[in-house]
């Protein structure tokens, strides 16, 4: 392997990305053994690999289900599992492409919660795509917005949201606010 390639390996092991949907990531039959299957190939000790899945599994909230088929656990259970997948290998960043999307309130706050912790006790940087206003202006820390590929605004979530040009692409959180206020 030369040298850039093994570079490039060492840095795709610092990176964690958490597609939309979670069944394109899952594919073992097993959530234990999905959960192992990157781990594994990096050669680790197997007493290592399981106490790392076992870890994961537990940061996830799924310890109960690791014998489960990834199949038959619900649309957040199967982000969480999809999630402990990535956490295990224990990357620096983690990339969430709409890690919301199709959640009802009880699994976003769940997931707000390990991704709290996995920020602050694994010092993991999460970095989100989101259309939700909601979630920039609420947990976001900055924001990136493109437009056609292009960057339009970087910054924080107050001032982006104000912006004349964003309000104009993403619509206004505050405009939706007072339509559904005022009934």
């Amino acid at each position: 392997m030369t040298r850039d390639k093994k570079q490039l390996w060492k840095f795709r092991q610092k990176i964690g990305f958490l597609f939309q949907n979670p069944d394109d990531q899952l594919f073992a039959p097993t959530i234990k053994e999905d959960v192992g299957f990157g781990v594994r190939n990096l050669g680790l000790e197997e007493t290592e690999v399981n106490k790392r899945v076992e870890w994961a599994l537990e940061a996830v909230n799924l310890s109960q289900y690791e014998n489960n088929s990834p199949y038959d656990l619900s649309w957040g259970q199967k982000k969480r599992a999809a999630l402990a997948g990535l956490i295990v290998m224990k990357p620096k960043l983690l990339i969430l492409d709409e890690p919301f999307a199709n959640l009802d309130f009880k699994s976003i706050y769940n997931h707000l919660q390990i991704f709290k912790t996995l920020k602050k006790g694994q010092k993991m940087t999460i970095l989100f795509t989101t259309h939700n206003l909601f979630f920039i202006e609420n947990w976001a820390d900055k924001m990136l917005v493109l437009n056609n590929g292009n960057a339009i605004f970087e910054g924080i979530p107050k001032d982006g949201l104000n912006h004349p040009k964003i309000k104009q692409l993403l619509g206004s959180y505050n405009d939706l606010l007072n339509l559904i206020n005022e009934k």
